[in-house]
């Protein structure tokens, strides 16, 4: 019989409480709070929330990309923000510095770090307490330290925050990076710039244009996201296999609002147009071959029946 309070809990705590399948624990502080569940003895996720999720007051609240990992079977290390953070705190930097150096990533073969935005920062900046780890980032801004990247003008509560702690720069001291995975939108001039700042060594730089600042969004609405958060935590994702990934975003409602956005800032509306209308006219047709194969399917089975 169904319990409908356990059904309402976050996923990690049905993992973790006395009663559940796994071990781990969850250390709570004032602006963040860590989850682990071990699972995987070879394989450890680490993940940091996005500015989407930072702050949500909600009970049934999970790390980011708790779902698929727990059903990759891998260990994983969610670090939840109670705000747009930047995970520039202290007390989380002590106490993910204290994991590191009590031993905690070293157990496992594989570290990867994973994160779109705010999150694909610290995937980043965060490895460095992992050599050799794996990081997939999407969308992410190297630093918002604005000695160092006075262009950026977003996030402006964000640029406030204390920019002269560690693990600030997610552009600098990548030398012991295992391989990582920076995905983002040359389109968009901020994103493009931040990746532009990362260095190249162990580094493979992944684009994806017309995504705008939502690359994972877009990659999941494709149903691709977890085929390149697969292959980049394996190591196996290269440019090749990922521009057939992103091919589908094509097909998606922001591509076409980002693409059209991106012709207008540079007066090009008559191309703006002409894309739309190009647009548009490949959805019906889509749709149209969509229903198609539905009614195909319909007839096959009432032949069968």
């Amino acid at each position: 019989m169904s319990d409908p309070i356990a059904d309402e809990a976050p996923l990690w705590y049905r993992h973790i409480y006395p009663g559940g399948q796994f071990t781990g624990f969850y250390h709570a502080m004032k602006d963040h709070a860590l989850v682990y569940v071990e699972r995987s003895p070879s394989t450890l996720i680490v993940t940091f929330d996005n500015l989407s999720q930072a702050g949500g007051a909600y009970l049934n609240r999970d790390p980011w990309a708790a779902k698929f990992i727990a059903d990759e079977g891998h260990s994983h290390l969610g670090v939840i923000a109670n705000g747009p953070t930047w995970f520039r705190d202290p007390q989380l930097i002590t106490y993910l510095e204290r994991l590191r150096d009590e031993g905690f990533f070293e157990r496992f073969p594989v570290v990867a770090m994973a994160g779109t935005s705010m999150g694909g920062f610290a995937a980043l900046t965060f490895s460095h307490l992992a050599p050799g780890a794996r990081v997939v980032a999407f969308s992410p801004q190297s630093t918002l330290n604005q000695d160092l990247v006075p262009w950026e003008r977003r996030f402006v509560k964000s640029r406030l925050q204390d920019w002269t702690l560690p693990y600030s720069d997610a552009a600098a001291d990548l030398q012991n990076l295992g391989k990582a995975y920076v995905i983002y939108d040359p389109f968009d001039i901020n994103d493009a710039r931040h990746a532009a700042r990362i260095p190249p060594d162990n580094v493979t730089l992944l684009r994806a244009p017309g995504c705008g600042h939502k690359t994972a969004m877009v990659l999941r609405r494709t149903e691709t996201l977890k085929t390149v958060m697969r292959t980049a935590i394996d190591g196996t994702l290269t440019a090749e296999s990922f521009a057939r990934l992103v091919r589908g975003r094509r097909n998606t409602r922001i591509y076409c609002l980002e693409m059209i956005g991106h012709f207008q800032a540079r007066k090009h509306d008559d191309r703006a147009s002409q894309f739309k209308w190009a647009f548009n006219r490949r959805r019906k047709r889509i749709k149209k071959e969509q229903k198609n194969v539905e009614v195909d399917t319909n007839n096959t089975n009432v032949i069968a029946g």
